[in-house]
């Protein structure tokens, strides 16, 4: 089975994915302490950097795969749409492609938001074109793994360049397939009892009348919706106590992607492998 080395982890959704799919972790980076107390928890003998700069050929086991999102801060539509510049957060894409060209991956998952496609995509082909990479995406929403929203996520899948399929199959030409009819904007999903339109962003709102979870950028928490029938209507206030405790949920979870997606396209990658 493949090896993989996860960079930008978070509290491993996307890893969750991999892991499901018969992958096994060699590494993990993770800056936030609160991400890097799951990922101990549920991979206790993996290891942990703590800094996508302390990863290097030298320094981390080798690996069939590198999988990971960089920041998406500068390259989303909610964010500062400054692009994949040196010194910003989204920049740390650089690092990543670095630890490419050193680890020199059989395959290599990026994952981001749809935003990068006109605020860097071209800079990630180039510099995955620049250090021997052929490269395919999609644009796979959380809403055709059977989620009850969309969330777009690009997925770009690169290899070597000679590696991968001979131009006749491309590596996510199977991605339909393995999606069954989870994919069809037609079909509702059933979400708690509760039939919901996945097409829909106001779907929600329509069967209950008003969010059933509320999360923004900085992970503020003070009108978080109640979710525990304790409160019928409105919305339920939080003691500090419970808002601290649920930032830093909050945040990883609006970070990362629902495994069910990353599984789609490791699956693809096992069948190109002939794995699978």
């Amino acid at each position: 089975m493949l090896s993989v080395g996860s960079l930008f982890s978070g509290a491993g959704l996307c890893d969750l994915g991999l892991h499901l799919a018969g992958f096994r972790h060699q590494f993990f980076c993770e800056s936030d302490p609160f991400c890097r107390s799951i990922l101990a928890r549920h991979w206790p003998d993996v290891p942990i950097y703590k800094d996508v700069r302390e990863v290097s050929s030298v320094t981390a086991p080798e690996v069939d795969v590198l999988a990971g999102g960089f920041p998406c801060q500068d390259v989303s539509s909610a964010g500062g749409k400054a692009g994949i510049k040196h010194g910003t957060r989204s920049g740390l894409w650089y690092e990543y492609a670095r630890i490419i060209s050193e680890m020199r991956p059989r395959w290599a998952i990026i994952e981001n938001v749809k935003g990068i496609l006109s605020r860097g995509m071209g800079i990630v082909l180039s510099e995955l074109s620049a250090i021997g990479y052929d490269a395919e995406w999609t644009c796979l929403p959380a809403a055709s793994v059977g989620a009850p929203h969309i969330r777009q996520r690009i997925f770009i899948v690169a290899y070597p360049h000679g590696f991968g399929p001979d131009g006749q199959r491309r590596v996510l030409s199977t991605l339909q397939r393995n999606l069954g009819t989870d994919h069809e904007s037609g079909r509702g999903a059933d979400w708690l009892g509760v039939p919901l339109d996945r097409t829909s962003r106001a779907s929600i709102r329509a069967v209950y009348g008003r969010c059933v979870l509320r999360r923004v950028d900085d992970g503020d928490t003070h009108e978080l919706d109640a979710a525990d029938g304790r409160k019928s209507g409105g919305v339920l206030p939080l003691t500090r106590r419970e808002r601290d405790a649920w930032r830093p949920r909050l945040k990883a979870i609006g970070n990362g992607v629902c495994p069910q997606q990353s599984y789609r396209i490791a699956q693809c990658i096992l069948q190109a492998e002939g794995l699978a």
